[in-house]
């Protein structure tokens, strides 16, 4: 049977510590890439990614473009999609303020887009998924499903599902936003295609940080998944070096990041620094030193640090990190509640260390150990103040995942495993 230390233990090592970049997924923290056409300066807000769901086919027609008739639901998001024809690409230009049959222009999909960016700063994704579900039904029956925007509203709601941790739903979405940079030509070719590869290379890292180790050993299928990550990354990277002439670029900083995330997955954390160190120096050239994104990193190389044994390294690290985000974001954030988590993480380890340092001094006679054992060692872990500090942060963590994710996510269901724990060890 597993004890009540034991079960503590697993619920907070098991909770994936890393954060993704902020802007690939819906981002707050980094500027939006100017665009180089008209066309794209109308869609520019939409360029921190998301992912929108068009099954059916579409299909070619000389004159047009139309899509079978198709519909699809998930929770709550209703998406119609009614055969029409649309008009071909070289006039899409001129339909700025062409109507949809509900009087709804591209100016009003707009103003969904920026209301739908604010809500996923403020890391209310699920609001935030409404209004880019209704901006798509704007972009589809005026531009129809052959558009650049489409891809990137499409783009936009991946990031979404990501950031509600329903890495399934992303990967379709972001396939399908391929798929239609693919019929226009722009395969390896765009700076937009790049970014969508980028988000399917994140949403592939997000699954295999999802599989734990088994008796302390990567499985095969992170392996698999991490691989399959670096090739898209690699591939996005090849673009904006070609594309994106600016030196240090934005893009170049995230897919270091990226990358380095992998590495940590892997546990290879000498080669997680060594990414980390060289997008954080270049996030600091661009954004400064009090930027999201640049917490971000930060938070990520603490974590690599943990994984170095380098605890109190870490915890300085990751308190940087916690400082900028709370004065930026403020105190009930997702991406603040992240980190309170990964400090409960490394505080465990603190006390650990220490209660074993302890055991193996006045508390390592025969006596204690006949009578404890190990379980004296956890006893003791949690009865100094990096137990009281960890308890702190993992309550913080709690609450801002169950207002704001939800009860069934994920990180709400990890960290209230461990405030279970935490209070049965407490009647101990």
């Amino acid at each position: 049977t597993t004890d009540r230390g034991d079960l503590r233990a697993m619920a907070l090592q098991n909770h994936p510590a890393r954060q993704p970049e902020p802007r690939s997924c819906g981002s707050m923290a980094a500027p939006l890439r100017q665009r180089k056409t008209a066309l794209y300066l109308l869609a520019a807000i939409l360029m921190l990614s998301s992912v929108v769901f068009v099954r059916g086919q579409a299909h070619y027609q000389p004159g047009g473009y139309y899509r079978q008739e198709d519909f699809y639901e998930t929770d709550g998001y209703d998406v119609m999609y009614e055969t029409q024809h649309y008009p071909p690409p070289a006039q899409h230009h001129q339909v700025h303020k062409r109507q949809t049959r509900n009087h709804l222009t591209l100016d009003d999909a707009a103003a969904l887009s920026e209301k739908g960016m604010f809500l996923m700063r403020d890391g209310r994704y699920t609001d935030a998924m409404k209004c880019f579900d209704a901006m798509l039904r704007i972009h589809l029956q005026i531009l129809g499903d052959r558009h650049p925007v489409v891809a990137q509203t499409i783009d936009m709601m991946g990031c979404c599902f990501l950031r509600l941790g329903r890495h399934a739903d992303a990967e379709e979405a972001l396939e399908k936003s391929l798929e239609i940079y693919a019929l226009l030509g722009q395969t390896g070719r765009s700076v937009d295609w790049a970014m969508s590869m980028m988000h399917m290379g994140q949403a592939h890292e997000a699954e295999a940080e999802m599989l734990a180790p088994i008796e302390g050993k990567i499985p095969p299928e992170v392996n698999r998944l991490t691989d399959k990550a670096f090739e898209e990354f690699q591939q996005a990277l090849e673009v904006f070096n070609v594309l994106e002439r600016e030196d240090p670029d934005i893009d170049i900083a995230n897919i270091m990041h990226c990358m380095g995330n992998l590495h940590n997955i892997r546990h290879e954390y000498v080669a997680a620094l060594r990414r980390f160190k060289l997008a954080l120096a270049d996030k600091i050239t661009i954004l400064g030193e009090e930027s999201v994104s640049v917490a971000v990193t930060k938070n990520n190389i603490a974590n690599a640090l943990q994984g170095m044994n380098k605890i109190d390294e870490a915890i300085d690290v990751y308190k940087e990190a916690l400082h900028t985000m709370h004065r930026i974001l403020g105190p009930d954030h997702p991406e603040v509640a992240q980190v309170h988590w990964n400090l409960a993480l490394a505080y465990h380890e603190k006390g650990v260390q220490n209660a074993s340092k302890r055991a193996n001094s006045w508390a390592g006679h025969w006596l204690f150990r006949l009578f404890l054992g190990k379980r004296g060692v956890r006893r003791l872990a949690h009865e100094g103040s990096d137990f009281q500090k960890m308890d702190k942060h993992v309550r913080h963590a709690f609450g801002i995942f169950e207002s704001v994710l939800g009860e069934d996510h994920y990180s709400t269901q990890l960290a209230s495993q461990a405030l279970l724990a935490l209070e049965e060890l407490k009647k101990d």
